[in-house]
């Protein structure tokens, strides 16, 4: 579908040539209207002549040759009468050998007549009553030039349009471009309300533009709002779950088992259940919810914040680098980003003999992470057991396991992909990729 500003060009362009032929029509039938008035005016005058040229003769009225317009005794010049008197004809030398037929009716003739040597002739008819006798005088006159003259000045005028009216096209649209310019911002404005890199609609706008966009901006609040409210709604019941849960859970020791291992088996199966429900739950709400330009990531001033609160966390020396954070604002949740980057950075320091390293990259609309450390590494055989909730290979180093688990979630809930393989410093490389919003 065509856009409003070539929709707009193509009509005032159409607009433009309708009343371009219109005016040009009317013009060209004006003049044409002008030519045949100043023709009958310059016949008029050439009947008069040849009036003056009728002298008395003996027997009557005669024509005196000398009298008349040089042009009228120039074979073919273009120029002709005949002057009629109780029968009698005479002609101008200028026709020669050829007839020139007689209009029926006095006046100027409608239509043009061909004439000797391919000319176009157009006569006019008149009487006159001289000296007690009754004249009838045409004079013709080759209109042929008058026409090419008319057809170059035509053609000029037509030449002469095109180019104005290409002119105007040009102009028309440079107009149509300016008075889009308002919308086009407001349009990239939406697109980066909507990739959460500004929280609202500049205001300063065209006056036609003013009450859509504080409609936006009264909407946008209305959704942040909500969001938040549904947000904090997820989460206490998340929470409130949690104490009945953990009750349940304690419920099921070990005399439980010995007693029933059925029930046992069943309550511990649907409590699982139940949480990984909850958990994907809390996930997709974050995920749906969205970053806005408050709560988005931004990874040159996020990144070194965690990475000063991990170097102070974990008492040993421990070279921590970070690259990536040279990345522009991402429309991913900072809350769900430090998440993720915390849990990593955090196992990994926990087994690295030294060095850690992240990098965050993106490649259009893919944002790859991943974590390198120095440390023991995970066999390939038991890398998946470290995904599961609450399974740990080591208990000698603190934490409860939920590290990993919680990475997985979160990855999952965003519809990315997390991997786990052997890292070039020699530990562990964890590598998860998330898609980010056009």
């Amino acid at each position: 579908m065509r856009s409003i500003g070539a929709r707009l060009g193509i009509s005032l362009f159409v607009s433009l040539l309708l009343a371009g032929v219109l005016v040009g029509q009317g013009a060209l039938w004006w003049l044409e209207r002008e030519q045949r008035r100043i023709s009958a005016g310059q016949l008029r005058d050439e009947a008069a002549s040849v009036l003056a040229a009728m002298v008395p003769g003996p027997d009557g009225l005669v024509l005196e040759q000398e009298m008349l317009d040089p042009a009228y005794r120039r074979p073919l010049s273009g120029r002709y009468f005949v002057v009629l008197i109780d029968g009698q004809r005479w002609r101008s030398r200028s026709l020669w050998d050829a007839r020139l037929p007689l209009p029926e009716n006095p006046g100027m003739d409608t239509e043009l007549l061909p004439g000797p040597d391919g000319q176009s002739l157009l006569r006019y008819r008149t009487r006159f009553r001289r000296d007690g006798q009754d004249l009838t005088v045409v004079v013709a006159q080759d209109y042929a030039p008058q026409q090419a003259s008319f057809r170059d000045t035509r053609t000029a005028a037509l030449l002469a349009w095109v180019l104005v009216l290409a002119a105007l096209a040009l102009v028309q649209q440079w107009l149509i471009r300016r008075g889009l310019k308002p919308l086009n911002a407001a349009r990239r404005q939406i697109e980066q309300l909507r990739g959460g890199q500004r929280a609202e609609l500049d205001q300063e706008v065209a006056r036609e533009l003013r009450p859509l966009v504080t409609e936006i901006n009264r909407l946008q609040r209305h959704m942040e709002q909500q969001l938040d409210r549904s947000r904090h709604a997820l989460g206490d019941l998340g929470h409130a779950l949690k104490t009945p849960l953990a009750v349940l859970r304690n419920r099921c020791d070990t005399e439980l088992r010995q007693r029933a291992p059925e029930l046992h088996a069943l309550l511990l199966a649907q409590l699982d259940q139940i949480e990984a429900n909850v958990r994907r739950a809390l996930g997709r709400a974050r995920v749906a919810a969205g970053a806005t330009a408050a709560t988005r990531f931004e990874p040159g001033q996020d990144l070194e914040a965690l990475a000063d609160t991990l170097r102070r966390a974990h008492r040993k020396p421990l070279n921590l680098v970070v690259q990536g954070t040279g990345l522009p604002p991402l429309a991913v949740e900072r809350g769900d980003m430090l998440e993720l980057l915390g849990n990593l950075l955090d196992n990994a320091c926990k087994w690295a003999a030294g060095e850690v390293r992240l990098t965050l990259a993106r490649d259009g609309g893919l944002l790859t992470v991943t974590v390198d450390d120095d440390g023991p590494g995970i066999p390939p055989s038991r890398r998946e057991q470290v995904l599961q909730r609450g399974r740990r290979l080591d208990e000698r180093v603190a934490g409860d396991g939920l590290g990993l688990a919680i990475v997985s979630d979160t990855v999952a809930a965003y519809g990315g992909q997390l991997t786990l393989t052997d890292s070039p410093l020699g530990g562990l490389r964890v590598r998860l990729t998330l898609p980010l919003p056009d």
